[in-house]
């Protein structure tokens, strides 16, 4: 709980403002607290019964329960993380995954050890610099050739959507009207980034400039459009299959006080239920064998910082 001083009254007797975030910090904190306390750490994806694992970055269970159209069954589970790097840390870190293979668009995954894992397939390097994410077709090309690659490992694939930057008509008209903060293209070899002007999504939602139905409508065309590429990629990869989700999204639901967006530093439903879907039918099951790591090339620091960057990620 924060520490209140008599200076830090002052500040807020100066600017009610101030109070009111402070109040609103503390709020989610508890709210936190009492969700740890009801639901415990979560679940530990890496003891359970699956040949391919493909995570959904930022992917609620709610909209995933409404819109997924893949035959198989469907159950509610706690992620470990509200936010990618905490789930890595739960789920991966300081654990011998060797017969596994990582498949991954998201960045956090260069921070972790570089023994953990048989190998990483990270797709940093198919960054879509327009956009500044790496898009799902990628992902599903990579991950047929990491099958053919390594048919006696299991497969944990990382798309990057549903997070922002959203994908669908929506989210292009939206990048039309508003102008966005982000990153401008990179330049000839160089890997330095520039940074645009404009306002976040989450600032543009603030002052009205995008409303929260139109956010939430980008949100769930780019969970339909990632969607639509693992139920094309599930034909083409046997094992039995999960579909889940590192963590969830707020989507300008009530932490506290205010409204929140994203996944800031709080637990609720929204950020730590996730969907558990086992796809059908799984009678095709992988040879797994753990064998020495034969590690991969790393990226350099600073790229991984500008993609972190360009996704909206702060530094953790």
């Amino acid at each position: 709980m924060p520490k209140y001083t008599l200076s830090s009254l002052k500040k807020a007797v100066r600017d009610p403002s101030l109070a009111v975030g402070e109040i609103d910090q503390a709020l989610c904190q508890v709210r936190s607290w009492k969700f740890e306390a009801q639901h415990g750490p979560g679940i530990d994806m890496m003891e359970e019964d699956w040949d391919v694992l493909i995570l959904l970055d930022a992917c609620r269970y709610d909209y995933f329960r409404n819109q997924v159209n893949i035959s198989g069954e469907l159950e509610r589970v706690i992620s470990p993380g509200a936010r990618s790097w905490e789930f890595m840390q739960q789920t991966f870190a300081g654990r011998e995954l060797h017969d596994t293979v990582y498949v991954t668009a998201n960045p956090h995954t260069e921070k972790l050890d570089s023994n953990i894992f048989y190998t990483v397939e990270t797709l940093l390097d198919s960054w879509n610099q327009d956009l500044g994410t790496v898009l799902p077709e990628n992902v599903v090309s990579a991950a047929i050739e990491a099958n053919a690659n390594y048919p006696n490992k299991r497969l944990i694939i990382h798309f990057m959507q549903p997070h922002k930057p959203h994908l669908g008509p929506t989210a292009e008209q939206i990048r039309q009207r508003v102008e966005l903060k982000g990153w401008d293209k990179y330049h000839g070899h160089s890997d330095k980034k520039t940074e645009r002007d404009g306002i976040s999504l989450w600032k543009a939602v603030e002052e009205n400039k995008v409303t929260i139905d139109e956010l939430r409508k980008a949100y769930s065309q780019s969970l339909d459009i990632v969607l639509e590429e693992v139920e094309g990629l599930i034909q083409s990869i046997p094992g039995k299959t999960i579909i889940s989700a590192d963590h969830g999204e707020m989507l300008g639901e009530r932490g506290a006080i205010t409204r929140q967006f994203g996944h800031p530093k709080m637990y609720t439903p929204e950020l730590r239920v996730v969907p558990w879907f086992l796809v059908q039918p799984t009678d095709s099951r992988r040879d797994v064998e753990p064998e020495e790591p034969i590690g991969y090339e790393r990226l350099d620091d600073e790229v991984v910082e500008n993609r972190l960057a360009a996704l909206g990620y702060t530094a953790e």
